[in-house]
């Protein structure tokens, strides 16, 4: 048995050590922190269980990092150890118990929770306020000297405004803004992108041209001060906020906790909260805020035990890519979709990924049978970030793209200058289906019923066309029949198509379908034009002279309106009272209290849609934004508001108004 398992314990260990140099020398990530942490867990578990096979030079007993032997190595005066991990609260209370049995005390002990980035750790050694030195962790006790690089980063003092013998420890990182920036650069020059911005900025700290380090627009945040216990500081915020005095960046963010209980709310705020910044960071943080404390706590071989991190749900993990699905929307795009082995994501179960057009199957070089990472873009939509090619055994099979319609069978074609493969046929049943449920989308004409309603009245012949749907109400006897509908659900969308006829000619627009007109467009468009009859006879140049109009919107605008098809049902949508007419706004009515000011609501709204309130605030003046910050004026809140108004309290600007009271300004 001893040596089955002494097998098992070394072919973990390979795995760790063969993740490590990736991570750590290429600046490559080939699993997710969630499996990389979950092996180091399983290995952790075996050896505890059978501490006579542990070695001495096993991954949990030592920091994962390596030095490299691009830049001269370098002895930290003190280990940077790293932090022991959890990813749920549970963990959180047994760390606050070990604490409190190690100091002896039933009272409560003081915490702080601060971000954890997700870059690259910095060592940063002045004198006599001067910096002199930079060194990565490596393996916690010998770094690299990257010095010459991290003059590069503006964020870091060169020179102190105290003339102090210091060292701190923070975290490289490279903003989300500039990542996406390098990506896009990269692939216009056909170069591999970067899977995330920790890998980036690793990657980048580690360039032999300096140069290089300064064109990226590196960002670095401090968040320990080295002995500080020793330079006269009693607790962890304390020093933090003298190395801002000092002139280092922080995050700013060091939450005083008194309890356990307290971090649970904190940690539900940034977990939604984290989303609006501008660099990565996977987790929190939470330290013993009594430096006293952390000689009695001590460490392990590892990590602090003043210390622990909370990792938040993966934004990013790897899977494996099962197969490709061929999908066909409303205009007859052909797009590919991943078919993925279920995991977590973002706190959901992921099964399926974007992967947009063939192109961008070829230009990342994904196989069936890959390893990949996913993602969710902006926390939405899942999407394959790249294929793990290292992990590749020779079984994967190349992606080949379909020649007919996956739907109707139809040979596919592509349109000059355009990427996608498209279905032309006009019957395709998955056009018509694409084209009816856009139609009654929530931002489109709000239409109940969905895709459900849809795939049955197609069936069943009753639509075919988006006019179809005010034809409804002729049919409504036999519509009551059908299996799964109800009088009162047949009711309920007869109303709810009546209603969309009210609906602002800018909904209508966008309603339409027109290729490329989006939201944004079918508002200017609609603002511009005031009618649809002065819309269809714009030319392209009178598009084209419409701010924010480019040459792909005018043409598809101005060839829309001159197709004999499009005009019949835009005729029969007319005759069945479909708005297409701006409602003209007197500028003068516009309520003070809304000219110009800017409005945001949040939480579960009993009296309103929050679509209602915009178009409410707009109409009387005002302007929407789509975030919480300086610019706010106010804030409409409903039930269950949670880190929106959290952020608005602590600004204290934005005036804080309850769905009564935003009636109350309205009159």
């Amino acid at each position: 048995m001893s040596k089955k398992i002494k097998k098992i314990i070394q072919e973990k260990i390979e795995k760790i050590e063969k993740y490590n140099n990736f991570y750590y020398e290429k600046n490559e990530s080939l699993v997710s922190d969630v499996e990389y942490d979950k092996l180091m867990k399983e290995l952790e578990k075996i050896e505890e269980e059978n501490p006579e096979l542990r070695l001495k030079n096993s991954p949990t007993q030592v920091v994962g990092g390596v030095s490299s032997t691009k830049f001269t190595k370098v002895t930290h005066k003190k280990p940077m150890l790293s932090l022991a991990n959890t990813y749920n609260l549970g963990d959180l209370e047994d760390f606050d118990k070990r604490v409190k049995k190690v100091l002896d005390t039933t009272t409560s002990v003081d915490y702080v929770l601060e971000l954890k980035l997700d870059g690259v750790s910095i060592s940063l050694l002045y004198e006599d306020g001067n910096l002199i030195q930079a060194v990565t962790r490596g393996d916690g006790k010998v770094g690299e000297n990257v010095t010459e690089n991290i003059l590069q980063i503006k964020s870091i003092p060169k020179k102190l405004k105290e003339k102090v013998s210091l060292e701190v420890r923070g975290e490289i990182v490279l903003p989300i803004s500039e990542f996406q920036k390098l990506n896009k650069k990269r692939l216009e020059n056909s170069e591999e992108v970067f899977a995330n911005p920790r890998n980036a900025a690793s990657g980048t700290l580690r360039q032999k041209k300096s140069k290089i380090v300064g064109e990226r627009n590196l960002d670095a945040y401090i968040y320990y001060l080295v002995d500080s216990e020793n330079l006269g500081f009693e607790t962890h915020i304390s020093s933090i906020k003298y190395l801002e005095k000092l002139g280092f960046k922080t995050t700013k963010v060091y939450d005083f906790c008194e309890t356990v209980e307290n971090l649970g709310a904190r940690i539900e705020y940034w977990g939604k909260e984290r989303e609006n910044l501008d660099y990565e960071t996977d987790g929190l943080v939470i330290k013993v805020n009594n430096l006293s404390l952390y000689d009695e706590l001590g460490t392990t071989t590892k990590a602090p035990r003043w210390a622990i991190s909370y990792k938040f749900p993966a934004k990013q993990v790897t899977t494996k890519l099962l197969g490709i699905t061929w999908q066909v929307g409303r205009t007859g795009k052909v797009t590919p979709v991943a078919e993925l082995k279920k995991v977590e994501v973002s706190g959901s179960m992921v099964g399926r990924a974007s992967l947009h057009n063939f192109d961008e199957v070829v230009r990342k070089d994904i196989k069936v049978g890959d390893t990949v990472f996913i993602e969710k873009a902006a926390e939405i939509i899942p999407q394959i970030v790249k294929p793990v090619k290292e992990l590749r055994d020779g079984s994967e099979e190349e992606i080949i793209p379909p020649t007919n319609c996956p739907v109707c069978d139809s040979v596919l074609e592509k349109e000059d200058g355009l990427v996608n493969l498209k279905c032309m046929n006009p019957h395709c049943r998955a056009k018509i289906q694409g084209r009816l449920e856009y139609f009654i989308s929530r931002d489109a004409m709000n239409i109940t019923g969905g895709a459900k309603i849809v795939e049955k009245f197609v069936d069943l012949g009753y639509l075919v066309e988006i006019s179809d749907f005010y034809e409804l109400k002729d049919k409504k006897a036999e519509l009551e029949k059908l299996d799964n509908f109800g009088i009162k659900s047949i009711e309920k969308l007869l109303l709810s198509i009546e209603n969309s006829k009210k609906l602002d000619y800018s909904k209508t627009l966008y309603a339409l379908g027109v290729p490329f007109v989006g939201k944004f467009l079918g508002n200017l468009l609609s603002k511009e034009s005031k009618n649809i009859e002065t819309l269809e006879k714009y030319s392209v140049e009178e598009l084209l002279s419409i701010d924010g109009v480019g040459e792909k919107v005018a043409n598809s605008v101005y060839d829309y309106f001159r197709d004999k098809k499009n005009m019949t049902i835009l005729e029969k949508l007319k005759k069945v009272g479909i708005n297409y007419k701006l409602e003209e706004v007197d500028e003068s009515s516009h309520l003070e209290e809304f000219r110009g000011k800017t409005f945001l609501a949040t939480g579960k709204l009993v009296h309103f849609k929050r679509q209602e309130i915009k178009d409410l605030v707009e109409k009387l003046g005002g302007k929407n934004l789509a975030g919480v910050n300086k610019k706010l004026d106010y804030l409409i809140v409903g039930e269950k508001a949670g880190s929106k108004l959290e952020k608005a309290k602590e600004l204290g600007t934005v005036k804080i108004l309850s769905e009564e009271e935003f009636l109350e300004l309205t009159r």
